[in-house]
């Protein structure tokens, strides 16, 4: 379930897993754990509250060499019905 999510203030993200109220995605900026990822789903802002970040491997056909990735693990903070059912692909 890779899903490219837009990130406010610019950049991407994607989205790897949702499972109930918790969230993992694969951002292009390092979020260190207690701060506050801001995306757009379905129109509205979404935050992600980080608990864990940690870099990962580029895949070679996917990014340029150099450029990290970071895997972000967290808590929904206002995940409405809407977005939830956006990124379920209900």
């Amino acid at each position: 379930m890779k899903r490219v999510l837009e990130v406010a203030g610019g950049g991407s993200a994607w989205l790897l897993s949702i499972e109930g109220e918790n969230g993992v995605i694969e951002a292009e900026r390092a979020s260190p754990p207690g701060s506050t990822v801001e995306l757009v789903v379905a129109g509205a802002p979404l935050r992600l509250k980080v608990r864990q970040c940690r870099r990962v491997e580029a895949e070679a056909e996917a990014e340029p060499e150099g450029k990290a990735r970071f895997r972000v693990e967290g808590r929904w903070v206002n995940l409405s019905r809407a977005q939830r059912e956006d990124l379920s692909g209900r």
